[in-house]
């Protein structure tokens, strides 16, 4: 019987439900994102409509030239209805074009704005050192970002002696 109560929520049923998922959005027919999910529940309110993913989604970013420009993954998510925010949660995994790679358990997206942002704990994977912190705001693509209470052991290679002298 719990079973079946699980799935007969009559106050608030999904209007759509849909498995494994792949919406391409574009603008003035450029690809901006896609988006890849494993399950994406969709629902109409009186005064809204939103979405929930669940079973995992992956959102791929692409540039002005259609190419490769980050990717967010996570377990779970919300999507408003106008499509203009996104929270991404639980094992977030957010990678940029420079294989740098943010791991975090909670992240929202602003598309009208383009900018990432969460205020909890953060560890990013850099070529050259692992950064943690507590809090961060980013561009979109996860190329220009700034953490908040930052701790961490980065390698700066000195100037060779040649450079110094001039």
């Amino acid at each position: 019987m719990e079973k079946v109560l699980e799935f007969s929520d009559y106050d608030s049923p999904p209007i759509r439900s849909t498995l494994d998922a792949y919406y391409t959005y574009t603008d003035s027919g450029n690809v901006k994102n896609t988006l890849r999910a494993g399950k994406l529940d969709q629902y109409q309110t009186p005064d809204s409509t939103y979405s929930k993913i669940s079973k995992g989604f992956e959102l791929t970013f692409y540039d002005a030239n259609a190419e490769f420009d980050g990717r967010l993954t996570a377990k779970n998510g919300y999507i408003s209805g106008d499509n203009s925010m996104m929270i991404a949660r639980d094992s977030v995994v957010f990678t940029n074009k420079e294989k740098e790679t943010l791991h975090t358990e909670e992240l929202f997206w602003y598309q009208d704005s383009a900018k990432v942002y969460t205020d909890k704990f953060v560890t990013i994977e850099r070529a050259d050192a692992v950064i943690y912190g507590k809090g961060l705001t980013s561009n979109q693509n996860f190329t220009n970002y700034v953490i908040k209470d930052v701790t961490g052991v980065i390698n700066i290679e000195d100037e060779p002696e040649e450079q110094k002298e001039q």
